[in-house]
This record gives C-alpha cells, sequence and structure tokens, in this order.
C-alpha cells in the first residue's frame, strides 16, 4: 500500500540529502556547487557554516557580572566586588554565503549571518550579524566598518567583544575598495556608512537641559588606506567624518520647541597585523592599533552604544559636547606547538572633556590586560583559558579621582562545524 508521503518524512528527506555534503573534519555543514560551469568555475557556489561558542566565566573581582564580555568601562568604582559564576553559548553562530560567476566573467557574492546574542533579558533570539552583497569593488548591505579591518583581529581571544580600545564595528554601507595598481601592494577604500538603529544612543542625553535624540540625515564618510605584504601582514590608516544629528531647546528661556542641530565629530586610526614564520613552519602574529578622535565612541567593539560620543553642555542648555577619545591595544600571539598557542594582548582608551557638561566626570581611563592559552583539540575544535584583569579610573575637578579594579577567568570552547 502507497502510504502519502507527510512533512515527518519529507523532512527527513530533506536532513539526509543534506547529508550527503557533509565534509567530515571540514568548516562547511552544506557546501553545493552547480554542475554547469562558467569562467571556469561552477556557475554558482554555495555553503552553510556554524560555530558553536560556549563562553564560561568567574569574576573574581570587580562588578561586571551579567556581561559575556570584560567591559572594563561598565565596572562602577564606587560598587562593590561581585563574585560570579556564567556560562552561555549566545555567541554560537550560523552563516550563508553564496557566489554566482557572471557572462562578463565577474562574479557576484553573498553573505547572510547571525548568532543569538539578540533579545534582553538573556532570551537568546536570533540576532543579525552581517548580509551584504559584493560586485567588483563594491559592497552593500551591513559588514564590518571600512573605519577599522575584519584582518585586524587578536586570533584565539575568547572575550569576542575584544579590546577596550579596538575600532571594529558592524555598519550598513556602500563601500569601494580598489588597488593603486593590478600587482602592487597598495590599495584603498571609500565608504558611506550608517549604524543600524539597535542601540538606544550613541551619546547621552538629556531633556531637562534641552538635549534629545534625533534621525540622523547625513552618513558616516570613511577614507582609508592599506598596504598588503606577502604572507598575510598589512598596514592601514582611516579616516573618519561624522555629522552627528540631535534636537535642542533653550530650556531656561522657557522654549517648548526642538530644533534640529548637529555635531562635528572625527577620527583616525592606524593599525599594523606582522605574522612571523618561523623555521618550524609555526607563524606568529603581532597586531597593533591607535586610535583618536571626537565622537566616535560608537566605532569601538567593546564601547560602542554606551552613550560616551558626548554629554549635554551645563552651562549652556542645548547643546551637545562631543568627548575627545585617545585609544589603542596591542597582541601578540605565539604557537609553541602546532596545537598549543598563547597570546598576550594589553589595550586602554581615555576619554576627556567631560569638563562643563553633565558628564559625572571629567575624564575616564580604562585598562585591560588578557593572557590567552589556546589548545586545539582538532583541526576544528578549540579549548581557551584567559584571565583578563581592568582597572577603570575617573577623574573630577581638583584633580580627585576614583579608581577600581576587576579580576576574570574565562574558559571557553569554540567548535566549526
Amino acid at each position: 500500500m502507497n502510504r502519502p508521503i507527510t512533512t515527518k518524512y519529507r523532512l527527513a528527506i530533506l536532513m539526509s540529502c543534506c547529508l550527503l555534503f557533509v565534509q567530515p573534519l571540514c568548516a562547511q555543514l552544506i557546501r553545493y556547487e552547480t554542475k554547469d560551469s562558467l569562467n571556469g568555475k561552477p556557475k554558482m557556489t554555495s555553503f552553510l557554516i556554524g560555530r558553536l561558542k560556549l563562553n564560561g566565566i568567574y569574576d573574581i573581582k570587580g562588578n561586571l557580572h551579567g556581561n559575556s564580555s570584560f567591559l572594563i568601562h561598565e565596572n562602577d568604582v564606587y560598587g562593590r566586588d561581585r563574585p560570579a559564576f556564567w556560562v552561555d553559548m549566545r555567541q554560537s553562530q550560523i552563516r550563508f554565503a553564496s557566489t554566482t560567476q557572471l557572462k562578463n566573467g565577474k562574479e557576484i557574492s553573498a553573505m547572510l549571518e547571525g548568532d543569538f546574542e539578540g533579545g534582553p533579558n538573556r532570551t537568546s533570539l536570533f540576532r543579525l550579524r552581517h548580509a551584504w552583497i559584493k560586485y567588483d569593488h563594491f559592497t552593500l548591505g551591513q559588514n564590518w566598518s571600512t573605519f577599522g579591518d575584519p584582518d585586524l583581529w587578536p586570533a584565539s581571544l575568547l572575550d569576542w567583544d575584544g579590546p577596550t580600545g579596538m575600532v571594529l564595528s558592524r555598519r550598513i554601507q556602500l563601500n569601494y575598495k580598489n588597488k593603486f595598481t593590478e600587482k602592487g601592494g597598495a590599495g584603498y577604500e571609500l565608504a558611506i556608512e550608517q549604524m543600524e538603529p539597535r542601540r538606544l544612543y550613541d551619546y547621552t542625553i538629556n531633556t531637562d537641559r534641552g538635549v534629545d535624540y534625533a534621525p540622523r540625515r547625513i552618513p558616516d564618510v570613511i577614507g582609508a588606506l592599506r598596504y598588503d605584504y606577502d604572507g598575510g601582514s598589512f598596514l592601514k590608516v582611516a579616516g573618519v567624518y561624522r555629522n552627528i544629528a540631535y534636537d535642542s531647546k533653550e530650556v531656561l528661556t522657557g522654549d517648548t520647541d526642538y530644533r534640529y542641530r548637529t555635531a562635528n565629530g572625527w577620527g583616525l586610526t592606524g593599525m599594523a597585523s606582522i605574522f612571523f614564520n618561523k623555521k618550524s613552519g609555526l607563524v606568529n602574529n603581532l597586531q597593533a592599533q591607535w586610535n583618536m578622535g571626537r565622537g566616535i565612541a560608537d566605532y569601538f567593539l567593546a564601547i560602542g552604544g554606551s552613550g560616551l560620543d558626548g554629554f549635554a553642555h551645563e552651562e549652556q542648555p542645548g547643546l551637545l559636547n562631543l568627548l575627545d577619545v585617545t585609544a589603542g591595544f596591542i597582541s601578540y600571539q605565539r604557537f609553541w606547538t602546532p596545537k598549543f598557542h598563547t597570546m598576550l594582548m594589553t589595550s586602554y582608551n581615555h576619554f576627556s572633556g567631560g569638563e562643563n557638561t553633565l558628564s559625572p566626570w571629567n575624564k575616564m581611563n580604562n585598562y585591560q590586560f588578557t593572557l590567552n592559552l589556546s589548545y586545539n583539540v582538532l583541526e576544528n575544535l578549540m579549548l581557551g583559558l584567559e584571565p583578563q584583569f581592568g582597572y577603570k579610573q575617573l577623574e573630577f575637578d581638583e584633580g580627585l579621582t576614583k579608581g577600581k579594579n576587576a579580576m576574570r577567568m574565562n574558559f571557553g570552547m569554540l567548535f566549526n562545524f
């Protein structure tokens, strides 16, 4: 007797077909290539990959409990130590990518990636990370900002919010990237970018002093120069101009109407990633970045969305003052064996310009030190241990200061499938 194909059987057939594409110990769960070819390549290639990431945390000192990242700028200098244990897998990711060959000899590619960091109160909702298409020299969609570089990342770091002084963020953008000469290492990038409005404010508002949020009318403009060396090393410098919008009201005069105003922000960054090839065949990596600017806190990986771009002026109601910032990091990763490697990283940021504003401090300094020890159990499975130490210091009027340190032990697993 012929039985109808139920939904259960359809799912089973689909999963069985998917398993045909699985490659053992490969970072691609499913890979598909069309049989027809164009330009000497399959006309379309698609793949699906996943990453399971376990975050284990034990806070020894400080009060950063509840944060899966070591956000030292959130350490309450007046608070008491709150030791705490924490485990989650919310940074596990899934990514789908596809490349199609075109008749003009070029190709168009696309990528969609997300994790489970979305939602309030640790509800682990799916969150969009990347969604873009690339054609020729153009990229359109949400991708890593041009003011920064995705190739600059302290490898093996368990804390994915990274160094406190690192510029790296995802932006919706139109990016143009090209080389000055076809075979040369020097190239350039131009981009206009806008942050997806998932964060509440880039700056700290105060409606009692006549500063409220207003939608932006002009995107950020970024230019960059990059030089690539053989072996993956590179140098890059970039600059950004920001036209930060806000609503302004003269509250002391009894004015009830807001007026659209803007504040000009800017930033410069320089970065380097250098690889050292050893006679044994192992490769070590030195990375560094230094940043300066005004009103660019939203571009920092660990600080963005904290309202540190600026504060309302204390004596001039309706005026937004942007904060100056200098920051940076340096890291060194060393492979002792093909499986065991360590990394040392130090980072800082320094905010100033809080005087005469409603900021509760005049200056803020954050310092971070990280030691990572990792072991590649399998080609696609890494286990790690990562002690972290940080110190936050606030400066007030008359040279008074207040600081507090924090100490955390991270442990985790990263499995690519």
